[in-house]
């Protein structure tokens, strides 16, 4: 009777640690998202990413502790408040980060940079823009080294932000969709529980004594500033970080990272690419694909390796889209050819508004009086 007992006993022990460990757990991690959402609203509140939109789109800049936000979420709000078109919209990955309005006198003009940018993601555009009947006169693309990459591959998963849009601009255009299970934003929901970014985010709040917000000014000490056209300032904290140095360091630890790997190319995703712009150009629109270059020791090294062919293959799509479909194909991932020196770079991939200035004045619709 007693061993009863006592294994009855144990049994209720076990549950009460059990429910008390779970109870301690959402506790925890509660906390985490509580801290990861209120610390970086622009990666996960619908409120206050549209209130940041609604300044931009009043012509206001807006300054924030750095560039990992949800940036596909804050362009679907800067697009639905346009009250007007711009000319000129360039659309890509990081690598636009300083083109900015004034390297495209005498046109108005949105830069709708994303991070890691995918071939999904022109769709999704597409099917933003021509929703809010904001369709512009020229819109440039480019092609990143992951851009036609399957998604089974992909490291990256922030073009799932903008799965609806994708789907809906491939229903429209006939293309088979990706199965729903490599389109849901699982890694952007799970990130919201992440205690190390939790702690790092508590830990720059708590150095940084701007706080974000709206403003005027295009030069911060220690915020970044998002401009009204969609373009980055970097703040004084941050330019003081690209010394030679520590450019150097960041090429060869690319390289490291890198080896002999090379990302593959699904041709379906080219073949969505190309029916995206011939719709584009159906609805009056002029597609220019401009690649930006890449730091030149990166370039002269990869070159030769794998993951330089598939950059190779790369700039021979965009070639073949133009003879193909008749889209402007300008630019190159060859720095010597633009004559943009080391100097022009923050990393192996950032080019300056320099560099990325002589990209944009190779388009011949932009050109003086085009």
């Amino acid at each position: 009777m007693a061993a009863v007992v006592d294994g009855a006993a144990t049994r209720n022990r076990f549950w009460r640690y059990l429910i008390v460990f779970i109870l301690v757990t959402l506790a925890v991690f509660s906390g985490i998202a509580l801290v990861n959402y209120r610390l970086n609203p622009l990666a996960y509140s619908g409120r206050y990413i549209h209130g940041a939109a609604q300044a931009l789109s009043e012509g206001r800049n807006f300054a924030n502790y750095d560039t990992n936000i949800n940036w596909r979420a804050l362009r679907r709000e800067q697009i639905k408040l346009w009250t007007s078109t711009p000319d000129v919209i360039v659309f890509g990955g990081s690598r636009w980060w300083e083109a900015h309005a004034d390297l495209i006198p005498g046109r108005t003009f949105q830069n709708l940079w994303v991070s890691n940018d995918q071939a999904e993601d022109a769709l999704a555009l597409t099917y933003l823009l021509e929703s809010a009947n904001r369709l512009p006169k020229v819109l440039i693309l480019s092609l990143r080294f992951i851009s036609f990459q399957p998604p089974a591959d992909r490291e990256f998963t922030e073009w799932q932000e903008w799965a609806p849009e994708y789907r809906a601009m491939a229903g429209r255009l006939g293309i088979e969709p990706h199965p729903y299970w490599t389109t849901a934003p699982v890694r952007k929901w799970s990130s919201l529980f992440y205690g190390p970014g939790a702690y790092s985010r508590v830990r720059q709040v708590d150095h940084f004594s701007e706080r974000p917000g709206p403003t005027d000014s295009r030069s911060l000490k220690q915020l970044e500033v998002i401009a009204s056209d969609g373009s980055i300032y970097w703040s004084e904290a941050t330019r003081s970080k690209f010394t030679k140095a520590a450019v150097d360091k960041a090429v060869a630890g690319e390289l490291r990272r890198i080896g002999q790997s090379a990302p593959k190319i699904d041709q379906s995703l080219v073949a969505a690419l190309g029916t995206t712009v011939r719709y584009l150009q159906s609805k009056g629109v002029t597609v220019v694909l401009a690649q930006t270059p890449y730091h030149p020791t990166f370039w002269n090294t990869v070159k030769e390796r794998p993951f330089g062919r598939t950059l190779l293959n790369l700039e021979s799509i965009a070639r073949d889209m133009r003879q193909r479909a008749g889209v402007t194909s300008v630019g190159t991932y060859d720095p010597a050819t633009l004559a943009c020196a080391a100097s022009d770079f923050i990393d192996h991939i950032h080019a300056n508004a320099a560099c990325v200035g002589k990209v944009l004045r190779l388009i011949p619709a932009l050109a003086e009086g085009a």
